[in-house]
């Protein structure tokens, strides 16, 4: 089937949009309009429109995407207990997010994305004024394979970095800076695929100079061999997950084939029993992780009400009692607390790695660099993942660890 990629950089039906159309693997055909002129052009450009699968992309900054242990191994358990293994990693509430599951292996970590609902609602509602029907939804950092230990994509001024269990966007002037934090030091045999222009591949040469790493493999690609490069687009992470699912129109008698398979091949007895035990075991490691952060909470402030306070929360559900001389709480306080006009929209805290996100708008470059000086000053080290200018304040997400 011809696949049609459509790429937004906003949710603005007359925001300029790129297209793709790719038949056989092989890019036939690309441009860029309103989507308006994407529905005229590139359906026209398909041999047959019908048959034409659409991948929506949207830009990666518009999703937070993280690697969870969920309890379960089916879909259906590991969808149903997904909110609770990914609200510690959020400050808004779990009901504002719509979140997308990917594989279910028996083993290792679960990868999910995490989008605000409104966000998402506003891009689908720019879609159906169109008769573009998108069969998936996703971003450009999700296109890419295993292939690479670590891809990126240049999209205007901002490059998506994107590790297997990772991803993160940056300005462009900063991809140097991140990319020494990026990349292990003295490392062998580091695998860098570049999406985009020749200014990137320079960068990551440099840098890759500088830290000393033997056998780095850095290939420049463009962004129409990315999308040569997806096999199979059902593989890919859908945010039309949930409410926002499609119907399967493939063909109803195949589909109901498959189901009397299942029930003939599948005792109804055992398979109810597994079910109700996954689920009975899930709700109980659910319920036991509140209790434990609650208890730890008590202990600390003496009451069992949380409040809104990001400190508190983020304190709430580390998991782990956090002291009050600790640096991470002084760290906090010191930003959400005492750092007028900064407006805190995210954290994110890996305690394996002992390494800390921090999402939020600061009203001026100034007022960031002072926040970023003040943190170092603490003996901190930081990372900057992106700084970019919205409107009239600055948009930030920074990464910290312990020297």
């Amino acid at each position: 089937m011809d696949v049609l990629y459509i790429a937004l950089n906003d949710a603005d039906p007359q925001t300029l949009a790129r297209w793709w159309l790719c038949e056989d693997s092989k890019v036939t055909a690309s441009g860029a309009g309103s989507l308006s002129d994407v529905e005229a052009e590139a359906l026209e450009s398909a041999k047959t429109p019908a048959r034409v699968e659409t991948v929506v992309l949207l830009p990666d900054r518009e999703i937070l995407y993280i690697q969870v242990e969920i309890p379960g191994r089916s879909q259906a358990r590991v969808r149903q207990a997904a909110p609770f293994a990914v609200e510690p990693h959020l400050t808004e509430e779990i009901d504002d997010v719509h979140i997308a599951v990917g594989d279910v292996k028996q083993r290792g970590a679960v990868p999910c994305m995490v989008m605000n609902k409104v966000r998402l609602e506003t891009y689908l509602s720019v879609l159906e004024q169109t008769n573009l029907h998108p069969n998936v939804v996703t971003t450009p950092g999700m296109l890419t394979d295993a292939s690479s230990e670590l891809f990126l994509i240049e999209s205007g001024s901002t490059i998506t970095l994107r590790t297997p269990d990772q991803l993160a966007v940056v300005a462009s002037d900063a991809l140097s800076s991140t990319l020494a934090f990026t990349i292990p030091r003295e490392e062998e045999n580091v695998s860098i695929t570049c999406v985009g222009s020749e200014g990137v591949a320079s960068v990551t040469q440099s840098v890759v100079d500088q830290l000393n790493v033997d056998d780095a493999t850095i290939e420049l690609i463009s962004f129409e061999t990315l999308l040569e490069g997806v096999i199979e687009t059902t593989g890919l992470m859908n945010l039309l997950q949930g409410t926002y699912a499609t119907k399967d129109g493939g063909d109803a008698i195949r589909q109901n084939l498959n189901k009397t398979a299942m029930v003939a091949a599948v005792c109804v007895v055992v398979a109810a029993v597994i079910f109700v035990i996954q689920g009975l075991w899930a709700d109980f490691q659910t319920d036991k992780l509140r209790e434990k952060s609650l208890d730890i909470y008590e202990t600390v402030y003496n009451t069992r009400d949380v409040t809104g306070n990001p400190v508190f929360r983020m304190q709430e559900r580390m998991g782990a009692r956090v002291d009050q001389q600790s640096k991470w709480l002084g760290l906090l306080e010191s930003v959400v607390a005492s750092t007028a006009g900064v407006e805190v929209r995210n954290l994110n805290f890996n305690e394996s790695q002992n390494k800390m996100g921090i999402t939020f708008f600061a009203d001026s470059f100034q007022q960031f660099e002072s926040i970023r000086s003040r943190i170092e000053n603490r003996g901190m080290n930081v990372e900057v993942n992106v700084a970019e200018q919205q409107a009239n304040r600055v948009w930030a997400r920074i990464t910290l660890s312990m020297p």
